[in-house]
């Protein structure tokens, strides 16, 4: 990934894993993808939210690409 996409707009979105009765999931805006991949860091931790980040460009990050990049 170009350093440059770091610092393009992103948006986050957390699945959740629970039953049915969970609300639907909402992308967030984030100015740059560093703050996004930060907001997805925290719902990593969770075992029932999934993050996915979608990029400026279109690219599609998934919740193993974000533990990847991270670690």
């Amino acid at each position: 990934m170009e350093t440059e996409a770091l610092e393009r707009p992103a948006d986050l979105t957390i699945w959740r894993t629970a039953p049915a009765s969970a609300p639907l999931a909402q992308p967030e805006r984030f100015n740059t993808l560093r703050e996004a991949i930060k907001a997805a860091a925290g719902a990593l931790s969770d075992p029932a939210k999934q993050p996915w980040i979608i990029t400026e460009e279109g690219e599609i990050l998934s919740p193993n690409w974000i533990r990847t990049y991270l670690n």
